[in-house]
């Protein structure tokens, strides 16, 4: 008989949060907020990709940007007119998909050659290596002008027709992507990315195959940032080789980081809180990055795991003084006769 999956009740409240916010944004915004929503919701998709690799398997990868790239730039050279090619989206985005997949094993087999640190910077290095490409090579990636004109979303010969349409159609989205996640977090091979992320050794030992079981991560984490990438390039009409730097790279882990690596509730509420921060402190725009900095920072020694552990403590302690209080009643109505 098959389990029941549970909820933990931190992930409720940042789930009911996540509610409210879909049903109170689109009627209280309109215009350019609705297209930085939308923004982040798109974000929050290539951050669960930051999920699968970090959280459940302990690997910190870069690399999310390059293969956001490699969404994007498929569908902008298959959906923008460009050589004669203007391609219904929605095949674009598979394509896409298939894409990437196949471009994230085969750089997942090179990459996991090397453990730890030397993987991290390895990623760096592909992050880098992908974006001289988007911004030298023009004839397919636009060079630094980027790539503009690029169709709209048309799924089941439904289009937006405005920001407020979109963001229902990237809410649904990252509802069902943040279902998938949480349903390989408790399959077998998010148990075996626990393990290996716990202690790699006793991993291999229990027979897991540690190498493929990272390839595998690797190629769903950089389909995820395809998706994303894809959505982004049918929302904002453009791409340019700003979006995949490495400083972008760094947003995604800093999203997953706020939000709680391990907590899919948290890492769509992080996601939105981060890319809504610089609309929120547009007035001190000259100190944005240091306030970054020492954002980091505070959450690392006070928050370790992110608005997740937060709500996870509010929630315990909650529960706490709810029991004592049953307690307390309880004695002074003593035993019944």
């Amino acid at each position: 008989m098959e389990k029941r999956m549970k909820i933990k009740p931190s992930t409720l409240l940042i789930f009911l949060a996540a509610a409210i916010f879909v049903i109170v944004i689109p009627n209280t915004n309109e215009g350019y907020s609705m297209m930085i929503v939308n923004l982040g919701l798109i974000y929050a998709i290539a951050t669960y990709g930051v999920s699968v690799m970090l959280g459940m398997g302990g690997q910190l990868s870069f690399a999310t940007v390059s293969f956001m790239g490699v969404g994007a730039y498929i569908t902008a050279n298959l959906c923008s007119g460009r050589n004669g090619i203007n391609m219904n989206t929605a095949l674009a985005l598979v394509i896409a998909l298939l894409a990437s997949a196949l471009l994230a094993f085969g750089a997942g087999l090179i990459l996991f050659r090397l453990k730890g640190t030397y993987f991290t910077f390895a990623t760096i290095g592909l992050v880098q290596v992908s974006w001289s490409f988007y911004l030298s090579y023009k004839p397919l990636f636009g060079g630094p002008d980027g790539i503009s004109n690029i169709s709209t979303l048309n799924l089941f010969g439904f289009s937006p027709k405005n920001y407020n349409d979109w963001f229902y159609i990237l809410a649904a989205f990252v509802l069902v992507i943040a279902f998938l996640v949480e349903r390989v977090r408790r399959s077998q091979l998010g148990r075996s990315l626990a393990a290996i992320r716990d202690n790699e050794i006793a991993a291999q030992t229990l027979g897991i195959n540690v190498y493929m079981t990272k390839v595998v991560a690797f190629t769903i984490a950089g389909v995820l940032a395809a998706v994303a990438g894809s959505l982004y390039a049918m929302h904002s009409q453009f791409v340019s080789s700003d979006m995949f730097t490495y400083e972008r790279a760094t947003t995604y882990i800093i999203m997953a980081m706020l939000g709680g690596v391990n907590n899919t509730a948290g890492i769509f509420v992080g996601s939105v809180l981060v890319t809504m921060l610089p609309e929120w402190l547009r007035f001190m725009q000259q100190y944005l990055q240091l306030i970054y900095g020492i954002g980091v920072i505070l959450l690392m020694v006070f928050m370790p795991m992110g608005l997740a552990g937060l709500a996870s403590g509010f929630a315990k302690s909650l529960k706490r003084k709810l029991y004592s209080k049953k307690k307390v009643t309880a004695g002074k109505e003593g035993p019944k006769q």
